[in-house]
């Protein structure tokens, strides 16, 4: 991350039944066997952070989410990360901003994943129709 950015006590939300106190989560990365720190920064509001949370939990990728609502210095990294905007849901892997607002399809090739439902959108209905 960059300098300007506070550091920040991460929350946990609700959608991440762990417990706090057992440190960063990771996710195995199985094209390079490496683990990786996954944090999305959500609202409980957001629907396109309902799907990524979706997304992550059918495919067991672990995961650790910061709601904005709840964390103003947190609030203050997503607007420094989206020109301004609070725009969610926000990832990060391992510190890095990967992706905001993503598709199921851009999900699946962040996470290296086979996704049968990042297909089933309008267009790739009207593809097959």
């Amino acid at each position: 991350m960059t300098d300007n950015m506070p550091d920040l006590d991460v929350q946990f939300g609700e959608a991440c039944e762990i417990d706090p106190a057992a440190g960063p989560i990771e996710a195995r990365d199985e094209a390079t066997g490496a683990e990786q720190d996954v944090l999305l920064y959500i609202t409980v509001w957001c629907g396109d952070c309902r799907r990524a949370v979706r997304f992550l939990d059918e495919h067991q990728i672990p995961y650790r989410t910061i709601d904005i609502d709840q964390d103003a210095d947190a609030a203050h990294v997503v607007e420094l990360l989206n020109r301004g905007h609070r725009s969610t849901p926000t990832i990060l892997i391992d510190g890095q901003h990967v992706a905001t607002e993503p598709s199921r399809a851009e999900l699946a090739s962040i996470f290296g994943v086979q996704d049968e439902g990042a297909a089933s959108g309008i267009f790739a209905r009207l593809r097959r129709s």
